[in-house]
């Protein structure tokens, strides 16, 4: 498969935060992708299928007929992943199996794109983070994320898959989950927000900027068989976003609680990204700040 095959792009998951996204960098490039989701098609994508990961031969016969899969689906949230390990095994770990499985049953060549984490190196010593220090993992998310790194890469060795892994670092944008959705919704309701690491850098992404590298890796094929860090390559101080959101809640506040466990930075060294996928993330900081009053307004 090279840079002028036709890519017939195949989205599990396609219908969540990320996945919206992605589909309109692939349409702007006369690429329409299939969508594979459990979620019914309300927003009427030409090509949805709605189907489960689990459901084997439905999963086969739709891969099948693409050649770039990008899966998607799994679970995202690493305390949800603490709390029900067997969940996280199954969502993260089983359902890339069945995506490996149903990649491998083709003779046609085969292209994956998989989302892994940031969380794999652990707590770094060394800043920024590069694409060949060691996998530290320390919690249930972190471990499964490396397993299924393990896994991508034995089918690559033992049957010819080609793949892309990106470690997404922060990843925040408009209705995203995440730790700013959080403090925007306890300033929203005037509550208090505690903060167990408010000093901490950490290296917030855009999730449109995510999207783009993903719809990069599956048209690029210099990205083929590497790991690949997705950030913005800066650092920005939790408190820092503590402060803009307390700024747009003049009711809203923030206090730092202390735990005991270790707190560390985290910041991605975007060099590989910028030479194989042209990866130009926004200016995380003014960016955010823009971002945020966006999903202000429309919680109004």
């Amino acid at each position: 498969m090279g840079e002028d095959d036709e890519k017939k792009v195949l989205i599990i998951g396609g219908a969540g935060f990320i996945g919206q996204s992605l589909v309109r960098n692939f349409q702007q490039a006369g690429v329409i992708p299939c969508l594979f989701d459990l979620k019914p098609n309300a927003s009427n994508y030409r090509r949805y299928i709605e189907g489960d990961v689990f459901d084997f031969e439905k999963l086969r016969n739709v891969v099948n007929e693409h050649n770039v899969v990008i899966h998607l689906a799994g679970l995202a949230d690493a305390g949800a992943a603490q709390k029900e390990p067997a969940k996280s095994f199954r969502l993260n770990v089983q359902s890339l199996n069945s995506v490996l499985e149903s990649c491998r049953s083709s003779d046609a060549p085969r292209k994956l794109i998989f989302p892994s984490s940031a969380a794999i190196y652990g707590q770094p010593e060394i800043l920024p983070i590069k694409e060949n220090f060691p996998a530290r993992p320390t919690n249930i998310y972190s471990w499964h994320k490396y397993v299924c790194e393990e896994m991508i890469r034995a089918y690559h060795d033992n049957f010819g898959l080609r793949y892309v892994i990106l470690r997404l670092f922060n990843v925040y944008g408009k209705r995203n989950k995440g730790v700013i959705n959080t403090f925007l919704r306890l300033a929203s309701r005037g509550e208090t927000i505690t903060s167990f690491g408010p000093y901490q850098y950490r290296d917030f992404v855009y999730a449109g900027d995510v999207a783009e590298a993903f719809f990069k890796s599956a048209m690029y094929e210099k990205a083929n068989n590497r790991v690949i860090n997705i950030g913005s390559g800066t650092g920005t101080q939790i408190k820092e976003i503590l402060d803009m959101v307390c700024d747009l809640y003049p009711r809203a506040e923030w206090v730092h609680e202390k735990k005991e466990f270790e707190t560390y930075d985290s910041v991605a060294d975007t060099t590989l990204a910028k030479i194989l996928l042209d990866f130009r993330p926004h200016d995380t900081k003014e960016f955010m700040r823009k971002i945020i009053q966006e999903e202000m307004m429309e919680d109004l």
